[in-house]
């Protein structure tokens, strides 16, 4: 599936704290923040492999979700760590959290800029490779999404 440009420049505005950021957010509509929300697991998959690898256990998963959330809680920023949580499942395979009821497509937005956020800010190279972490994104999001 092919991503748009401006889901390539909303992740680049988040990740370089950009302000527009928000409004390229808002303006999705409900069908374009469905196609943003599955770049941005693939976004999220790119960041999270040279921190927790190709594999990680369920454990591994639901500490680092525990530790999203609790640094956003105290920026003032709380997130749903299960659905932090339901975003890294979908990444690794683990069976979901939510089987029967969907999660809100802005709640995933949320948690996805939540774990790039948070990577972005304890990592201080993502920023300066940003254009190489989205093309390597684009390239796992297409792949992902072959039909």
């Amino acid at each position: 599936m092919r991503v748009e440009p401006r889901f390539c420049d909303q992740v680049r505005c988040l990740v370089l704290k950009d302000r527009r950021a928000k409004a390229l957010d808002e303006a999705l509509s409900p069908a374009d923040r469905i196609a943003f929300n599955g770049f941005l697991v693939s976004v999220v998959a790119v960041l999270l492999a040279p921190r927790l690898g190709d594999r990680c256990a369920i454990d591994d998963l639901a500490a680092f979700s525990d530790e999203v959330a609790a640094r956003h809680r105290g920026e003032r920023r709380p997130v749903n760590e299960f659905v932090v949580e339901e975003i890294l499942r979908e990444i690794y395979g683990v069976p979901r959290l939510f089987q029967t009821i969907p999660v809100p497509p802005a709640a995933v937005s949320s948690a996805g800029a939540a774990i790039v956020r948070y990577l972005n800010n304890t990592d201080t190279g993502i920023a300066a490779d940003i254009d190489r972490i989205l093309d390597t994104a684009v390239d796992l999001h297409q792949r992902r999404t072959r039909q």
